[in-house]
């Protein structure tokens, strides 16, 4: 299952977008649909004519956030390349999606807590299901290449499952600690660093 393949440009992605700094500045619990048409310098009505609640709101955030992970990824998983070089590749990829959409990232996080606490109706219970299944699919991704890199002996990873979510559970660390600094390593030299930490402990000797 994958998310859409368009970034939608109209009213309703504005608000998307605005929510989702809202998120990330104030924490979802504390943000208000006032605040989010304060930050779009429009009206609640604006709001409330394509989202019903804020829960509503949260869950299109979170559903941008997967998609821009998918955009990332699906353009290297089926290049003529090694295994390892496609992992490589989507790791460097994913972490400059962690960092050049922060704000949806850190939506991500938010949006893992909330589903611990349980969601409150049938309706949010079955969202996060499909939610769930976007995150699965998309580490399935990783699975696929890991497995593959045994196979063309690129890679070593004894047990593909937990390889998967090491590396992702690493990289999906980067919006809790990451601020932009002018002194600061670009985003690109922080994603060829990290990918080069994980993989070392993946390739086949």
């Amino acid at each position: 299952m994958k998310a859409s393949a368009t970034e939608p440009t109209d009213s309703r992605f504005e608000i998307v977008e605005a929510a989702a700094e809202c998120f990330m500045r104030r924490g979802y619990d504390k943000t208000t649909i006032d605040d989010i048409a304060d930050a779009l310098g429009a009206t609640k009505g604006r709001v409330y004519h394509h989202f019903r609640s804020k829960n509503a709101i949260f869950f299109a955030v979170y559903r941008e956030a997967m998609r821009y992970c998918f955009e990332a990824a699906d353009p290297i998983i089926d290049l003529p390349l090694p295994a390892i070089e496609r992992l490589t590749r989507m790791c460097e990829a994913h972490v400059m999606v962690m960092i050049t959409r922060l704000s949806f990232q850190r939506g991500i996080k938010q949006g893992l807590e909330i589903q611990m606490r349980g969601p409150t109706t049938e309706h949010e219970r079955e969202v996060f299901q499909e939610l769930q299944g976007l995150r699965d699919g998309y580490e399935a991704l990783f699975r696929r290449v890991l497995a593959e890199g045994n196979e063309d002996g690129t890679l070593n990873a004894a047990d593909v499952p937990l390889a998967g979510r090491t590396i992702l559970g690493a990289l999906n660390a980067v919006p809790d600690w990451y601020r932009p600094r002018p002194d600061g390593k670009t985003p690109e030299a922080i994603a060829t660093e990290m990918t080069a930490f994980l993989i070392r402990g993946l390739a086949a000797r």
